[in-house]
């Protein structure tokens, strides 16, 4: 039996999309062959996060043992200083009603009426913080995570240490294990590093990553990549690296979650609904264009269609807000809270078509694409021609893909779904969809634990 240690921030009670894959890896991995250990943080940083029913938690077998350390805040000093300077916390408003009501806000919008102190102060913050939480905030951990995973890898013999990203910082953890232990290390990236088309920073931002990154990739005996388009990237950038360690694993989804959920689309009107953050470059924006061109061409109206986004708005695209009044979409457009893993389910079911945005990147897949196939739901993706996520939706025959920036493409797309419900013009190719389900997706990983 390989002993294997799970670093990872990703873990119940947290309800992240990186939870979802460890705990359908620590499911159905074969509890015969590998014995898992997971590195986690204490409960109390994930603060009130727990699903009543808690379906993440369910998932993990009695015989993993968990092991949970403190993080620690590198940025506290930084703040308390700020509170001292601007007298107060950032205040928050009301959270956004289901009806769209534009004179409220989305859930902790700070209010626009900060003196100049508190501007200043946040600029200040964010420069400082930029070097604190560099790679990410949770650097913080490395100290912990570090002396307790040396321990457990010593204490409990551990064969191979496996961590996910992001955060990336855990990369750069687990390489510090490597070194002081000898374990056998595999990367799991859900998303990339330094290659990311999202999150391109300063010179100095971009080649510290890099070579950090560089050191964790000579360091990994394997570097597991979430879609095939990745691992390629991966693998041709670092090519002077051994190219048998760059593997694919997907994500893939667990089908007891949707046992009792199945139901009929709700109608009228038909609803195209996404579910989850939307943040960075996650912007539909192009999408709003294409919905009022359609609406003041008469070809939509609220009685027949109804765009839902449902789920948490990042502070930089607060402006969408104001976009969705400016075009007089309140109608037809409506921002809903988040809610819970098994209700997201529910609502998958309920929707008309499922919603993608996934612009400016080739390389990824968002994971609840993965939840969308299976409910056979027509899909919608705005993302880029040729792009991991439109060849998925193109090989299963999932829906319609149009260039995420391309108002024209958008529009088109959105009429050809209308028809598409009134007389099918695809089917979802059902054998595609169940090479994804993780239960028989997961022997692939245990190839690559027994290869090392």
């Amino acid at each position: 039996m390989k002993k294997i240690l799970f670093l990872t921030s990703n873990f119940p009670p947290g309800r992240t999309v990186g939870t979802q894959r460890v705990t359908k890896i620590l499911k159905y991995i074969d509890g015969g062959e590998f014995e898992f250990h997971v590195l986690t943080l204490e409960e109390a940083f994930y603060g009130d996060t727990y699903d009543k029913n808690k379906p993440l938690e369910q998932r993990i077998p009695d015989s993993v043992k968990v092991y949970r350390t403190p993080i620690r805040d590198l940025t506290k000093g930084f703040t308390y200083v700020k509170s001292l300077i601007t007298g107060k916390k950032e205040k928050t408003v009301t959270e956004r009603p289901a009806n769209g009501n534009r004179n409220n806000s989305v859930p902790g919008k700070p209010q626009n009426n900060k003196s100049l102190v508190s501007r200043l102060a946040h600029k200040g913050r964010d420069f400082f913080f930029s070097f604190l939480e560099f790679p990410d905030k949770y650097i913080g951990w490395y100290k912990d995570a570090v002396k307790e995973g040396v321990r457990i890898v010593r204490e409990e013999k551990i064969d191979i240490l496996l961590t996910t990203a992001p955060p990336h910082s855990l990369f750069v953890m687990a390489t510090r294990i490597k070194k002081l232990t000898g374990v056998k290390l595999v990367l799991d990236y859900r998303d990339p590093w330094a290659l990311s088309r999202w999150d391109k920073g300063s010179r100095i931002k971009t080649a510290s990553e890099s070579y950090l990154e560089k050191k964790a990739i000579k360091a990994a005996d394997a570097a597991l990549f979430v879609t095939d388009k990745l691992q390629k990237e991966y693998a041709r950038h670092y090519q002077q690296f051994n190219p048998d360690k760059f593997h694919v694993f997907y994500n893939g989804y667990d089908a007891d979650d949707f046992k009792g959920k199945q139901c009929e689309p709700t109608k009228p009107p038909l609803r195209f609904i996404h579910l989850g953050t939307l943040y960075k470059k996650r912007n539909p924006e192009k999408l709003f264009e294409a919905v009022r061109q359609l609406k003041e061409e008469g070809l939509l109206s609220a009685g027949q269609v109804q765009f839902e986004f449902i789920g948490y708005v990042a502070r930089e695209l607060d402006f969408l807000f104001d976009r969705l009044a400016a075009y007089d979409l309140d109608d037809l457009i409506i921002f809903r809270p988040n809610i819970d893993f098994e209700s997201s389910l529910t609502t998958m079911y309920e929707a008309s078509v499922l919603v993608i945005v996934q612009p400016f990147t080739d390389l990824q897949v968002p994971a609840k694409l993965l939840e969308y196939m299976y409910t056979e739901r027509p899909i919608l993706a705005l993302c880029e021609p040729g792009s991991a996520t439109a060849e998925v939706i193109e090989n299963g025959s999932l829906g319609v893909v149009a260039a995420s920036q391309d108002v024209a493409e958008i529009r088109k797309a959105i009429l050809k779904l209308l028809d598409h419900l009134q007389k099918p013009q695809f089917k979802s190719d059902i054998r595609y969809i169940q090479s994804f389900n993780m239960k028989e997706y997961i022997k692939k990983l245990e190839d690559i634990f027994r290869s090392l």
